[in-house]
Formats: structure tokens, sequence, C-alpha cells
């Protein structure tokens, strides 16, 4: 859900996404376990029930969220990260009346 939610403010224009790889993860499907015989001793197989989607429709599944800023190790030496990002990567906020 934290890629859908990340997705979601990227496509919107409402966030600058920073992370430590260039995509995240990916996970963007359900799945259920669903038991085989009584009691499982068959196993069980991995059944998928639902996928997530972006507002925009994007599937994530496998793909993940491209992030706009990357930050490689050494980059940032100060405790608090955001002190070394630049200026770009903060989005002015949005004046709501």
């Amino acid at each position: 859900a934290s890629e859908v939610l990340t997705a979601a403010l990227r496509e919107n224009k409402r966030a600058t996404i920073v992370g430590e790889t260039p995509t995240t993860f990916g996970k963007g499907i359900v799945q259920t376990i669903r038991v085989l015989g009584d009691n499982g001793e068959n196993g069980g197989i991995a059944v998928t029930m639902a996928r997530y989607e972006t507002p925009d429709r994007n599937n994530i599944n496998k793909k993940g969220v491209e992030v706009d800023i990357t930050l490689k190790d050494g980059l940032c030496d100060e405790e608090d990260c955001v002190k070394c990002l630049p200026v770009t990567a903060f989005v002015k906020p949005l004046e709501i009346k």
C-alpha cells in the first residue's frame, strides 16, 4: 500500500520521491493461500486475489515506482539526510482557500 501512496503522490505532483534504489520494490498484488486437502497435508497454492493500480491506472507489480532522487552511498554523511537533499527536491505546498 505504501507504493500505491508513493505513486499517487508522484503522479499528482505532490511529492518528490527519494530512495536508495532507482525504483521501489514492486509488490503490487494481493495473494491468499488456498490449502489443498483437509488438513493442508497436500500443500497449498497462492491465488492472486487483486492487484494494486496507481490513480493513473499504472500497474506497479514487478516494476515498482521510479524515484526522483536516488541517494547513493556516501552522498550524505549527515545524520539527517534532509539537509543533504537539493532544494529542487522540495515541492512548494499548495495554498488551500
